[in-house]
């Protein structure tokens, strides 16, 4: 390093420098600032009450309408299932066997043929195909 450049470098550090503080408080910003802090929190209180509203008015009543649409129509599914077994002797009728259904390219799955949460009243038992 050039002692010229050094110089200078132990020359601005001797310098005293200001901290860049000031004890002055400046009253207008504050009370800007404490007008601002009070808006927001208005709009909050506002918007929360608006949101409260709709959950209320609106969610809550769409959740009940749209559960007694789906009791209907899965008690109609159930209906039908029902009519099925008892046109079959009290079981599904046999699931055609596709060459698309059960394709296993990897190998069998470590819990066997069936899904994982494998359900006998709805689905196809694939352990009775292979014995």
């Amino acid at each position: 390093m050039s002692t010229s450049l050094l110089a200078r470098r132990l020359a601005l550090r001797a310098l005293p420098r200001s901290r860049g503080l000031s004890n002055d408080v400046n009253m207008d910003a504050v009370k800007r600032f404490w007008e601002k802090q009070a808006a927001e929190s208005e709009h909050a209180g506002q918007t929360s009450e608006l949101w409260r509203k709709i959950s209320y008015y609106v969610c809550i009543p769409a959740v009940i309408v749209t559960s007694i649409w789906v009791y209907k129509v899965e008690t109609e599914h159930m209906e039908h299932f029902e009519h099925l077994k008892a046109e079959n002797g009290g079981k599904l009728p046999p699931v055609p066997n596709y060459e698309y259904i059960n394709m296993r390219k990897s190998g069998p799955f470590p819990w066997g043929n069936n899904s994982l949460f494998f359900n006998p009243h709805t689905q196809k038992n694939m352990e009775e195909e292979e014995e």
